[in-house]
């Protein structure tokens, strides 16, 4: 009879390894560190400053702000000593501009009688105070948010950005695969006009393309057609010219696509009867395209930015209103850093969603 079975000590040492809940070293920090930078420049933009003012209602059209006070030399405020309300009317007031009051409410019924202009304080005072008073008194907000005022200017800017990209790049999609078509024709004439295209356009400065083609071949275009030159908006010549500069690198990304495809397949689908546009159409480009869709999707997000270049042609979407908020207010931080914000939301979404398609293709593939 068999003993029972030695197991040699050194294997019972043997503990099996636990996979880790959370791989650090994938993880994708760069991904938290955008997304702390967005949520906190979204609680910059949503937060609502403390200080408020009490004003009487004949005045609110005039009073909007402390700013509207501080640029009136005539007018006044109230606060009470040793406050906050008190150390924001000394930051942005002269001292004669300036009265204590030892209560709130002394304040108010001074500011009823007409002597002083407004009184700062607290928003929950101020609320008690505009319900007591009700018809005779409302609250404002002393200090504007910044960043809330610079989103709300520069805000409306995205929907001329994405009519830049959308129709920028669809018209790019059709210059490009025409190109890209011709970049691997048999007829020499055709293939050295699509080489001449790709090579101009990646020769050039993408601002200096975008300037000529807005100032120089549009118009030339419009006036040999006999359109005037003024009819065409600076919009559409925007589009038109980052769908020309697109359509040279889409040309590129087009035919590396249909040439990674297997020349059998050509020929399968001749000796099948198809012609040579047939077997293109229905059997190369279907696949090419579903192969450079991930390039595609680059090349739509690079767009996407370079659509803020149209802010030289006077274009106001994005990059131009945060231009002219800066210029207006003198707030470059608020203004610069909301358009970083706006851009940076865009884009990330869109990488992620490019990231989870491309994870879809290589899961259909296996």
């Amino acid at each position: 009879m068999a003993g029972p079975e030695i197991i040699p000590p050194y294997v019972t040492d043997i503990q099996p390894q636990k996979e880790p809940f959370v791989d650090w070293r994938e993880f994708p920090w760069w991904l938290v560190a955008i997304l702390t930078f967005l949520g906190l420049m979204a609680l910059l933009i949503i937060l609502k400053p403390g200080p408020h003012m009490l004003i009487r209602v004949e005045a609110a059209a005039d009073i909007q702000n402390l700013d509207d006070i501080v640029r009136e030399d005539e007018m006044s405020v109230g606060v009470q000593p040793d406050s906050s309300a008190y150390e924001l009317a000394f930051e942005e007031l002269t001292e004669e501009r300036i009265q204590t009051f030892p209560q709130l409410a002394d304040a108010v019924e001074s500011l009823m009688a007409g002597n002083i202009d407004a009184v700062i304080l607290d928003r929950e005072s101020a609320q008690t105070f505009v319900t007591e008073n009700e018809g005779d008194l409302t609250s404002v907000t002393a200090i504007t948010n910044s960043y809330n005022e610079a989103f709300i200017f520069i805000f409306p800017g995205i929907t001329i950005t994405l009519y830049l990209t959308l129709g920028g790049f669809g018209l790019a999609l059709v210059f490009g695969l025409l190109a890209g078509l011709g970049r691997i024709s048999q007829n020499r004439l055709i293939r050295n006009i699509a080489i001449t295209y790709v090579e101009f356009i990646r020769g050039v400065p993408t601002l200096v393309l975008i300037l000529t083609l807005a100032f120089v071949l549009v118009p030339a275009i419009s006036n040999s057609v006999g359109i005037d030159n003024r009819d065409v908006s600076i919009e559409l010549r925007a589009i038109l010219a980052l769908a020309i500069i697109y359509g040279a690198f889409l040309a590129e990304i087009f035919r590396a696509g249909i040439e990674s495809i297997s020349k059998g397949q050509m020929e399968a689908a001749r000796s099948l009867g198809m012609t040579a546009r047939q077997a293109m159409q229905y059997i190369i480009l279907p696949q090419a395209i579903r192969n450079i869709s991930p390039a595609l999707g680059n090349d739509f997000i690079a767009m996407l930015k370079d659509s803020s270049l149209a802010s030289v042609l006077a274009v106001r979407e994005l990059t131009q209103r945060s231009r002219l908020h800066a210029g207006s207010t003198f707030r470059f931080p608020e203004s610069y850093l909301v358009i970083v914000f706006l851009y940076l939301a865009m884009t990330l979404t869109l990488s992620l969603l490019l990231r989870w398609y491309e994870r879809r293709i290589r899961v259909g593939e296996r």
